[in-house]
This record gives C-alpha cells, sequence and structure tokens, in this order.
C-alpha cells in the first residue's frame, strides 16, 4: 500500500479513538514530503526513516515526538499486513534537553500588560493580545481553546466559558472570577458591534483587525515581540523563552501552591483541577507539582508539619 493511503487510514482509527491526533499528523505529512506519498510502504528504509530523524537540527524532543509518531503508525501498518516490518532505528538517542515550562511572576504579566502601551500595529491589537494574554493566566487554557471560543460559549452573567471540542473531543465549562469577566466584557463591548450577537453561534471572540479569527501562529510571533519588548525573559540558562503555553503551567502551580497555603488536600483537589484544565488523566496534572520553588517549599513545610505530629502522637 502506499505510504499517503496507509496513513490515511491510521488517522481514521485515531479519531475514531477518540483522539485529534493533531500532532502527529503533523509529523506524518512531514515524512510523506520527506519521502514521498506514493511510495509503497515496503520500499521505505531503515536509513530513510532515520535520516527523517535526525533532520538538521541538534537533536532535541522533537527526535522522540517523530520516532513515536512514527512508531504507532508503523506499528498499526504491520498488525494489518500493509508493511513488512518496522523500519525504526533500533536504539533511541537520549535526550537531555528537557523543557521547563515558565512559571510566570504577577511583575512579569503587569511587565507584559504595561509593554502594550503604544505596540506597533500588526493584524493583532493590542487589546485583544491583552484580553488574550489575561484569559490564559486567569484559566489556564491552551492557546487553541481560547481562539476557537466564539461569543456563544461566553456566559458573563453567569460567569462562565464552554470550551467544545478540546484536545480529547471533549466539552467542559470553566467558571472565571469576576476581574476577568470585567475584562472579556470591555473587550467585547469594544470589538463587536450589536449586530454581532444576533448570529453569535459562530462569530469569533477574539479577531483580528480585518475581522478574521486569529491563528496561533500569529499570536505566538505577536507575544515573543510583546515579551521581547517587556524584557521578560528566563535565566536560568534554558533554551527556550518563555512560551505563551506556560500561561497554563503557571495557572497550575499558582493554584496548587494557593492550596498548599490554605492547608487544603491537595491530593483530594488534584482531580478537580485535572478537570478544569481539560487533562485526559490527573497524571498529566502532576506534573506540576515539582515546577515552583515556592510550591516546593509549601509542600515540605506541610511534610515537616505531618512528620512533626507524627513524632508527638
Amino acid at each position: 500500500m502506499k505510504l499517503a493511503d496507509a496513513i490515511s487510514l491510521y488517522m481514521q482509527v485515531i479519531h475514531a479513538n477518540g483522539c485529534k491526533g493533531d500532532s502527529i499528523r503533523g509529523v506524518l505529512a512531514l515524512f510523506v514530503k520527506y519521502v514521498g506519498g506514493e511510495r509503497e510502504l515496503s520500499s521505505i528504509s531503515q536509513t530513510e526513516v532515520r535520516a527523517f530523524l535526525d533532520g538538521n537540527l541538534p537533536l532535541s524532543h522533537y527526535w522522540h515526538r517523530k520516532h513515536s509518531a512514527l512508531r504507532g503508525f508503523f506499528r498499526f501498518a504491520l498488525a494489518r499486513g500493509l508493511a513488512p516490518a518496522i523500519p525504526l532505528p533500533a536504539r533511541t538517542p537520549r535526550c537531555y534537553q528537557d523543557y521547563q515550562p515558565y512559571v510566570y511572576s504577577e511583575d512579569d504579566i503587569d511587565r507584559l500588560i504595561t509593554a502594550l502601551d503604544g505596540a506597533c500595529a500588526t493584524l493583532i491589537e493590542a487589546r485583544t493580545l491583552r484580553a488574550l494574554v489575561l484569559l490564559l493566566y486567569g484559566t489556564g487554557l491552551r492557546l487553541g481553546e481560547a481562539l476557537h471560543l466564539c461569543l456563544a460559549d461566553v456566559d458573563l452573567p453567569r460567569q462562565l466559558l464552554t470550551v467544545r471540542d478540546t484536545k480529547f473531543y471533549k466539552t467542559r465549562w470553566v467558571p472565571v472570577g469576576t476581574h476577568l469577566v470585567q475584562i472579556l466584557h470591555e473587550y467585547i463591548a469594544a470589538v463587536h458591534t450589536p449586530h454581532s450577537f444576533e448570529a453569535r453561534d459562530d462569530i469569533p471572540l477574539f479577531v483580528r483587525r480585518d475581522g478574521g479569527r486569529p491563528t496561533t501562529s500569529g499570536v505566538r510571533r505577536a507575544f515573543a515581540r510583546l515579551r521581547s519588548k517587556a524584557g521578560v525573559r528566563r535565566n536560568d540558562g534554558a533554551r527556550y523563552q518563555p512560551r505563551l503555553h506556560d500561561m497554563r503551567a503557571t495557572f497550575a502551580v499558582r493554584r496548587l501552591t494557593t492550596w498548599y497555603q490554605q492547608g487544603a488536600d491537595v491530593q483530594r483537589l488534584l482531580p478537580l483541577l485535572s478537570t478544569y484544565l481539560g487533562h485526559a488523566s490527573i497524571a498529566a496534572t502532576q506534573v506540576y507539582l515539582p515546577m515552583s520553588p515556592e510550591l516546593l517549599v509549601e509542600a515540605s513545610s506541610r511534610l515537616g508539619h505531618y512528620v512533626a505530629l507524627e513524632k508527638q502522637s
């Protein structure tokens, strides 16, 4: 079978199992471009696959992401008799470039918002970027989830957002605080006309200057310029600078730290945070536990308190 046809079948199976598989589809599309979609699966060699995996850049976690996508695809093809073997390298290199999400401080957010004053004119207006940054900071939404919000998904009187068809084809409700409700109210009043609400089902919440829905790539570029102007940088020697997606980690770490400070039962509350963030499992939420020194201090303090109580009993 030809590579492009086999990949089409594989993606159908992934979608049927309830996963969008955008990352997998992206890797496989690059692989098709690299070796050719009309190639028979049996003609693809291990040498070609290794060359695709290695690419021209230094080793990073993207190598393993590509490897994982190809491994899943070729296992699928082998199990159905579409390919005679799995042409992947026997050994996988170890990657030492672990990416540590950046946890924004309140000062970082203040500097970002201040830097929006007098921002350069682009398709993404300053007021749109401001509302988007504060929404991500205040809710921990994924960037794609925020950009896909429509006016019909924003219920300001009930302080509720409806996030539809997310990463795992699920829809969830996301409560928002009073301050964020006011920010969204002001943004909607400034950007959308009363006529927009007459056909609000498909009107995007966030819009560009030309009226279209912002793209993730466009927003990321605008945020990179804003972050540079605000002087928000990481100084831990990491390869990557703070990203918009790190607002999600920041939200989770702030929530966990607050719970620890309040003396709450964090393990009992983790499922609630997992549901709020739209994670598929609690394990995906637990990765945020060791991300902040403040959080580790609070956790250590709690542990020390329990140990002292045990010694007294």
